[in-house]
């Protein structure tokens, strides 16, 4: 309740979130806390927060959009619902072919956007 901005690192596996951070979610995004029902939906409980998505993933990037997950239902159906915004994602794609420099230069980009925070 005291965090302004929730920041995810995660790597993709089969599409997904590990099943780790999905009973974390399971766990906290509850209802009466995070969100709870009204009469058009979801009334999200956290608004005034922001979150950042971090994920790593072997998919090449090209292919990114045409998969199901890769941070998009924590996006938009978890956090959204829940009233935070905005929400941001960044993603290194093909993580396991990558050559150090790819590497060096997403870790120097993930530095200077949480410099900014």
């Amino acid at each position: 309740t005291w965090a302004d901005h929730i920041i995810f690192i995660y790597p993709i596996w089969w599409s997904g979130m590990p099943a780790m951070l999905k009973g974390f979610i399971d766990r906290v995004f509850t209802a009466g806390f995070a969100y709870s029902y009204g009469k058009r939906g979801l009334i999200g409980h956290l608004q005034g927060k922001s979150a950042w998505i971090i994920t790593t993933h072997n998919t090449p990037v090209f292919l990114t959009p045409f998969i199901q997950d890769y941070g998009k239902v924590l996006k938009n159906q978890v956090l959204k619902s829940c009233g935070i915004k905005p929400v941001t994602h960044t993603q290194l794609a093909g993580t396991e072919n990558s050559s150090d420099e790819k590497r060096r230069r997403f870790l120097d980009k993930i530095a200077n956007i949480a410099g900014s925070i």
